[in-house]
């Protein structure tokens, strides 16, 4: 019997291949031989035929049926892209149809027929198989796309021999009825195959040895056929595999199938990564085979190497960020970035070198792999021409260093030379025209680094130096709020002083005042006594504003510690210290439900105190309505004092919380123009802020936030309790 080839001679839509689903066909094909021959083994067997034929013929077609099932059910695995499968499809049809299409081109001739159905099954299940195989190396050779010249010659070239392959069939099938030697025809069949494919094509027997093997095995071990013949399949593979391949073998012959991961080594003793996949199938002599495909997965394992390392990389550089956040310790987050860069690109050393621009020198300041006791002490040159650290400053991106001993831009200094070094990466960490330092990493053999490992360097250099900035802005940030606060305890204790040691002339200015209006008052004319009158007035308003200063001056220092405090209580006390001034405006106070709050009770009731009275003194011709309301934002309270008063300027708004500002004259409105200024530096303790939102004649709300405590939402009101009416919202 001559060798099979199989190509698609018979025309079939790729769009509805596509649509059905090649992969889909392939199953289905192998599906239906099975079924066939289940079904034929059936009927014969019913029917008194020997056992032996039946089972044979059923062998023979089921055999190629289970390759077309495995092969679908794995057309995944394979190296084919998915758009591909219907080329795999429309081979196997192929393969199908010429056959068929032979069958029925033999059976025309004058006295010839095929009238054994089995042979019919067998050959188009064998020709499916066929097409099947080449369809296989036709997808790989299409999913090869920067291959694709070269590929498609070699398809071109596959397709001839297939072709010639046809016409041997057509021989082949002419003499079959006058040739009872199967197994001949078996192996000149199965050597074609083997040699059209470019994978290491195998068929084991059970004790192992081999029975077929196409020429790549030959090409990739280095081994001759004599060799291969004399061998068995668990020679090929390294030690550490061949309990493995055994196993696998054994298991292959029992299950139908066999899986297995080895390295494949050659005569000169090169392991090379193989991925090997057999099924169990009979020859026409009855032998029971293992036919299968070993595959070099050596790119595909360094693919996966190099993804695994691009992770690491990866996560490195948002460990050493996390760590960045975490400490404030330099160092410690230095010896972390030396350990990890080592680790990950396999160097033996790693380093951070630390700029003195004084000295014109680097320290190793830390490190791993150095020899003991240089870390912390050794220095490099940061001028010398024949430094790496020195040209690695002077330049806008990262040194990469494949040999030393053949480097032309340097030499490197006797830090790298003392330890052997002879490649490694090093970039500045910082602005590349302020550097703060270098990170470097070496190893005593030659390397090539891939532009990602320089760029995992660089992006753990942009980490250290994020956190040398960081570090350097929080330093200077801690000494500036301590010159500040300094600054503010002493200002603080200026004003307490200079209004406190102002308070006892004050008093003798007002108490001789006093005693002149009373002795001589009578005898003073109507302009003296005005006079008196601006001059005791100046020095009340005086008084008020020291008092106003001290007041202020002590909201820090002379504050309670924060504590529950409930605002329905506070704004109860406020409106009895108010009743007075309440009851003369004929003013309204209506409130929502206010929370408890954490802060300072007496300072807080200042603030509602300022806020209501403003309210009432800046109401302007009609009586004062005012609300008092509160919200809930997330770990904090907004307190609002909303008015119908004659309104404020937005160009003023800020302006009235400066100390001592007023818009209004002291014969319009009283007051020392220190009160929201003091209600601003109260809730600025509690560590909120305070805003008003106003217009002109429509009223004010001045609103400030507080922190919040978990409240008790059913607790009676305060100021229900004492009698109050309450608006509730």
């Amino acid at each position: 019997m001559v060798a099979v080839g199989i190509g698609p001679v018979v025309s079939v839509q790729n769009r509805a291949i596509s649509a059905i689903g090649g992969r889909r066909i392939i199953i289905a094909l192998g599906a239906l031989y099975l079924a066939l021959a289940v079904g034929r083994g059936l009927v014969r067997i019913t029917a008194g035929r020997p056992l032996g034929n039946v089972l044979i013929i059923t062998v023979l077609i089921a055999g190629p049926g289970l390759v077309l099932l495995y092969c679908g059910y794995r057309l995944p695995a394979f190296d084919i892209r998915s758009e591909f499968h219907s080329f795999v499809a429309e081979w196997c049809l192929g393969g199908f149809g010429v056959m068929l299409g032979v069958l029925v081109l033999y059976s025309l001739q004058p006295g010839e027929a095929v009238d054994d159905s089995s042979t019919v099954f067998i050959l188009t299940a064998l020709a499916s198989v066929a097409g099947l195989a080449a369809g296989l190396h036709d997808a790989e050779a299409k999913t090869r796309t920067r291959e694709l010249e070269q590929r498609n010659r070699e398809l071109k070239r596959t397709q001839s021999e297939l072709e010639e392959t046809v016409q041997r069939l057509e021989v082949a099938n002419t003499q079959l009825a006058e040739s009872n030697d199967r197994l001949e025809h078996y192996r000149e069949y199965t050597d074609q195959v083997l040699n059209a494919i470019h994978d290491v094509f195998y068929v084991l027997e059970e004790d192992g040895t081999l029975q077929r093997w196409n020429e790549s095995l030959c090409e990739v071990t280095g081994y001759s056929d004599a060799d291969i013949a004399s061998m068995s399949a668990v020679d090929f593979v390294g030690d550490d595999d061949r309990e493995a391949a055994a196993d696998a073998i054994r298991d292959g012959f029992e299950t139908g199938s066999l899986q297995l991961a080895a390295d494949l080594v050659t005569e000169d003793g090169e392991a090379i990564p193989y991925e090997f996949a057999a099924s169990s199938l009979e020859t026409p002599d009855g032998e029971s085979v293992l036919a299968g495909i070993g595959r070099d997965i050596s790119e595909r394992e360094e693919r996966e190497r190099e993804l695994e390392r691009r992770a690491r990389q990866q996560q490195v550089v948002a460990d050493l960020g996390q760590l960045a956040l975490e400490t404030d310790d330099l160092d410690e987050l230095m010896r972390e970035a030396a350990r990890q860069v080592a680790d990950v690109l396999d160097n033996e050393y790693c380093k951070v070198l630390d700029l003195d621009r004084e000295r014109e020198e680097l320290l190793l300041r830390q490190g791993v792999g150095w020899r003991d006791g240089i870390v912390g002490e050794a220095t490099v040159s940061a001028v010398e021409s024949d430094s790496q650290a020195a040209y690695t400053l002077s330049t806008d991106r990262p040194v990469v260093v494949e040999d030393l001993e053949t480097e032309t831009r340097f030499g490197g200094p006797a830090l790298l030379t003392d330890h052997d070094v002879r490649s490694g990466i090093s970039t500045v960490i910082g602005p590349i025209d302020e550097p703060w330092g270098i990170l470097g990493t070496h190893d005593t053999d030659a390397k090539t680094f891939t532009d990602e490992d320089v760029n995992f360097v660089q992006s753990v250099a942009n980490v250290l130096a994020e956190a040398i900035e960081r570090r350097q802005y929080q330093a200077e940030l801690e000494e500036l709020i301590a010159d500040l606060e300094e600054s503010n305890e002493r200002l603080e204790q200026f004003a307490y002083a200079a209004s406190h040691d102002l308070q006892e002339p004050l008093r003798m200015v007002s108490s001789y005042l006093r005693l002149i209006d009373r002795r001589y008052g009578d005898e003073l004319d109507e302009d003296g006594r005005e006079f008196l009158e601006f001059a005791v007035d100046g020095a009340d308003r005086m008084r008020e504003m020291i008092e106003g200063l001290l007041q202020y001056s002590r909201v820090e220092t002379r504050g309670d510690e924060f504590a529950p405090v409930d605002l329905e209580t506070v704004l109860a006390d406020v409106r009895e210290n108010l009743t007075v001034k309440i009851e003369e405006h004929d003013a309204r106070i209506t409130t929502e439900s206010l929370p408890r709050v954490r802060g300072d009770e007496g300072q807080l009731r200042q603030v509602f105190q300022n806020l209501v009275s403003n309210a009432i003194e800046y109401s302007g011709a009609e009586p004062p309505r005012i609300h008092v309301s509160a919200e809930r934002n997330g770990a904090e309270w907004t307190v609002s004092v909303t008015d119908n008063g004659i309104g404020i300027e937005p160009a003023y708004q800020e302006r009235i919380f400066e100390v001592f500002q007023r818009l209004h004259d002291r014969e319009e409105h009283s007051g020392t123009g220190i009160g929201l200024a003091l209600c601003e530096r109260i809730v600025e303790r509690h560590g909120g802020e305070i805003w008003v939102d106003s217009e002109p004649g429509d009223g004010a709300t001045f609103s400030f936030t507080v922190p919040a405590i978990e409240a008790d939402s059913d607790r009676p009101s305060d100021l229900e309790s004492r009698g109050y009416s309450v608006r509730r919202e």
